[in-house]
């Protein structure tokens, strides 16, 4: 199994396992695990931190306050689709994080908001990995669908569909593909009263395509409306289904 770290990153050995690090939290990272009786997996040791707070997701996702920084985001990794029923969060390899690392990297590099990824954390089953993604925490955002779950005002609405527009726009200029882009994995930060900024998540889905960028943007934008028409079918949207057209025609006016 090749463990050797992506660029910017340092291999270490945890008392959970192997783990690719920034250099600048190989303090903190290490120091978790001192007063605890057992070695858990992060994932776990986070949601025992009184301050954190758990987000919906594939798999539950927890923030938790770090000394020095906004926090740490831990987000285990979960295969999606029918693969995703039978292997659950099993995989051969380290392929999986080396992707999103790769992914993410190119995105920062053009400019495109993610939350940087700090580390990422291995643990042996057998065979196979479970892995930790570890990312910073931007501070006072939620994503797409909690914001729209409170029915916002229209004047709010309208600023927040601005800055989705602006990010589809962007990664569409520069290929970007989202494979998975869904109501979930776009984050508004800032206040809402003003001008907040849409962030891109889990982008191991994301793949560079040559096509031209109205292609890629309607790509994107179709996978968004299936995401919102779903969410709305389960009730946790604020929004019914037949409200949807409505409110796409809000989100992208144009089309």
């Amino acid at each position: 199994m090749n463990l050797s770290p992506p660029a910017g990153f340092e291999l270490i050995r945890l008392p959970t396992g192997p783990a690719w690090i920034r250099p600048a939290v190989r303090k903190n990272l290490s120091s978790l695990w001192q007063k605890q009786k057992s070695n858990p997996p992060l994932r776990n040791l986070a949601r025992r931190h009184p301050g954190h707070r758990t987000f919906p997701g594939r798999a539950p996702v927890t923030f938790f306050p770090v000394s020095g920084s906004p926090g740490w985001v831990v987000r285990p990794c979960v295969h999606g689709g029918t693969w995703g029923q039978l292997a659950r969060d099993l995989y051969c390899g380290t392929g999986r994080a080396r992707k999103e690392i790769h992914c993410s990297s190119q995105l920062q590099t053009k400019k495109i908001p993610t939350p940087l990824i700090l580390a990422v954390l291995f643990y042996p089953a057998g065979l196979f990995l479970r892995i930790d993604m570890i990312t910073s925490f931007v501070p006072e955002s939620r994503d797409l669908a909690s914001f729209l779950s409170t029915r916002p005002k229209s004047a709010e609405r309208a600023r927040a569909f601005a800055s989705v527009r602006h990010l589809l726009q962007i990664c569409a200029q520069h290929g970007f593909l989202h494979g998975d882009l869904n109501a979930r994995n776009i984050l508004l930060s800032g206040s809402f009263t003003k001008n907040p900024q849409a962030w891109l998540l889990d982008v191991d889905a994301v793949t560079r395509n040559g096509a031209d960028s109205d292609h890629v943007n309607i790509s994107n934008q179709n996978r968004l409306l299936r995401s919102l028409l779903k969410r709305a079918r389960c009730g946790d949207l604020g929004y019914s289904e037949k409200e949807i057209p409505a409110l796409w025609r809000e989100l992208f006016p144009q089309r």
